[in-house]
């Protein structure tokens, strides 16, 4: 059983070295390189801090950063030897302390978007994190299915047949506010994907049965691998809070779920970030 921290630590994130794009554009390429090395250096390091953490207190497994590497099609960070030698720290310490490390593109990763440009632009964004998670050992890509609109499921299965089979190896499907995972188990069946289940989304997007339906047939696409999953509570009750994310996992998401913290490496979805996997760390001690 891993337990999952996400991306950083709380109250502190990545730096990106720029406040946009515009200010971005204004720069000279020198002036461009030498800020976002910078950043990325910084990132780098601080995702080491994270990792020790995790070997210190958390549970062998963690998120790291799509912000890793800022603005990366601007600058072509892998002539900077600086960076490579860093994550190739990075890469020693996960391996040698055994932990997972997961990477989740943002939302803009839409591959079975209805608009080419946006298709074009997820499979670069994937491609992108396909590189860094070559150069760190990566071995879990997690998207989301993207738009729920019209012929999606057909969109995504047509859609994967465009990327790299090494990539496409590594990328997870998971259920989301829109489609659930009785469909991501169908989209997964049909493209050899891997499924990662999401608690607190089943209960959004239920399915026509329980997600408990599904257990056996995750467990059967994960290709022999650690099946991954996803908890969180909501932020309250409200409609307009539900989707959100709670500081911490409550007891009652734990004791409902803790079962499955024997089949699945889970990773924690809280705003409390490392304060809440020692939460969830602290009561499998417990129990």
């Amino acid at each position: 059983m891993k337990i999952g921290l996400v991306c950083m630590l709380k109250g502190r994130g990545m730096k990106k070295g720029f406040t946009g794009i515009k200010a971005l554009e204004k720069l000279s390429q020198v002036e461009i390189d030498k800020k976002a090395c910078e950043a990325a250096l910084y990132n780098i390091d601080y995702t080491l801090e994270c990792l020790k953490w995790v070997k210190n207190h958390g549970q062998g497994m963690f998120r790291v950063s799509s912000s890793l590497i800022p603005y990366n099609e601007f600058w072509n960070w892998k002539n900077f030897d600086s960076i490579l030698e860093k994550l190739k720290i990075l890469k020693k310490f996960a391996k040698d302390n055994n932990i997972r490390l997961i990477m989740h593109p943002d939302q803009f990763t839409v591959l079975n978007s209805e608009n080419n440009e946006v298709v074009h632009n997820s499979i670069k964004i994937l491609n992108h994190h396909y590189e860094i998670s070559e150069l760190l050992g990566v071995e879990d890509i997690i998207i989301h299915v993207g738009s729920s609109k019209g012929d999606y499921k057909e969109r995504f299965i047509k859609n994967t047949k465009l990327l790299n089979k090494k990539l496409k190896a590594k990328i997870l499907l998971e259920n989301c506010h829109s489609v659930g995972i009785e469909d991501v188990i169908e989209i997964c069946e049909k493209t050899g994907i891997r499924p990662c289940l999401d608690f607190h989304h089943d209960r959004i997007k239920p399915s026509s049965k329980s997600f408990e339906n599904y257990i056996e047939k995750i467990l059967n696409l994960s290709k022999n691998k650690v099946p991954l999953a996803h908890i969180s509570s909501p932020a309250g009750d409200e409609k307009n809070i539900y989707k959100s994310h709670s500081e911490y996992i409550s007891t009652e998401d734990l004791i409902k779920f803790r079962k499955y913290f024997d089949l699945f490496d889970v990773e924690i979805e809280a705003k409390g970030k490392e304060k809440a996997v020692k939460k969830v760390v602290d009561f499998f001690k417990k129990i």
